[in-house]
């Protein structure tokens, strides 16, 4: 299976504390919704741990979803994928649920906004009680004063692991790398989101600027 976790070498580490928490956290039957699945890397990391869940994915590439099915042939009768836009998610036929749990991972910095909050909104009606949310991507960076700390860390991670991150001369030059397909949200976005849909909130990994965040529905 293709690896896509090179371009951030401690990404790996990441999702596997992703995938852990869910497995940990499982029982057998409950049902999980991935939203951008791409080829079925995280599902299958999290296949790997726990065998006795189901998984229904959504993506945009319909190439992605057959690779995905490839991938996940030893689970095949466990995962479900759905081609689909997530920016119009009530025209691609999602099963209702419930969820125990959803996630998204390096996607939403491909949403807009109010995709990325619709989501969210989204995935909170179909959780069961109790039920998490998963959210793994890029924050935006918003202050320049300490963009250079930053700056910092990406230096650091270049010198531990021999390869870098993203990472730009200066603030304006990050800023001017925001782009249509490059629209990472904000730490205290997500907080608002978040609570805004009955999530309790919960920061599970951050490193550089790249954030494993979870939601636990209230009830």
């Amino acid at each position: 299976m293709e690896d896509p976790i090179g371009s951030h070498p401690t990404r790996a580490e990441q999702l596997d504390i992703l995938a852990t928490v869910i497995a940990d956290l499982a029982a057998a039957g409950d049902r999980i919704l991935d939203f951008g699945c791409g080829t079925g890397y995280v599902a299958k990391l999290i296949f790997e741990k726990r065998a006795d869940v189901s998984i229904v994915g959504v993506d945009l590439k319909p190439d992605s979803l057959e690779q995905a099915k490839r991938n996940l042939a030893p689970n095949e009768d466990r995962f479900k994928g759905y081609e689909g836009n997530l920016e119009s998610l009530d025209d691609i036929g999602v099963p209702d649920g419930p969820y125990r749990f959803a996630l998204t991972a390096l996607t939403f910095h491909d949403l807009p906004d109010e995709a990325k909050k619709g989501v969210i909104d989204f995935a909170v009606e179909r959780l069961a009680a109790g039920g998490c949310i998963f959210v793994y991507d890029r924050l935006r960076l918003s202050e320049s004063a300490t963009f250079p700390l930053q700056q910092s860390i990406w230096r650091r991670i270049e010198r531990e692991y021999g390869r870098g991150m993203r990472t730009a001369e200066d603030f304006e030059a990050y800023e001017g790398d925001i782009a249509p397909n490059n629209r990472p949200a904000r730490l205290s976005d997500y907080f608002e989101w978040f609570d805004a849909a009955g999530l309790s909130t919960q920061i599970l990994h951050l490193h550089g600027n790249v954030a494993l965040i979870a939601g636990a529905k209230r009830d």
